[in-house]
């Protein structure tokens, strides 16, 4: 009992569940990924969620970088809100990353 009042823990304190969320899946390192970030973060199933939750399973599946630029997805076919969405979701995913 005595050694667990010693151990020294750090708190990680994220902006958004999604950087708390691609935080988890890096630590975990699970091949359950997909499962796991469903259950954490059941997004609603908009073409901005699905494009984001593709390439970051995509380089969390392949400990790749998260320096994920336009060119890895835009086609030319989003919305300026639908770019804005992913440019913001993107950069919580790299924020999780450096950690």
């Amino acid at each position: 009992m005595r050694y667990l009042c010693r151990l020294k823990l750090t708190k990680y304190m994220f902006g958004t569940r999604a950087s708390g969320v691609v935080f988890t899946l890096l630590l975990l390192q699970t091949e359950k990924v997909v499962e796991v970030m469903d259950e954490l973060l059941p997004t609603p199933n908009s073409r901005v969620w699905k494009e984001w939750k593709t390439i970051v399973l995509d380089r969390i599946r392949r400990m790749e970088d998260f320096d994920i630029g336009t060119s890895d997805w835009d086609d030319g076919t989003w919305t300026d809100k639908e770019k804005e969405m992913l440019t913001s979701l993107f950069q919580d995913a790299r924020n999780a990353h450096r950690v």
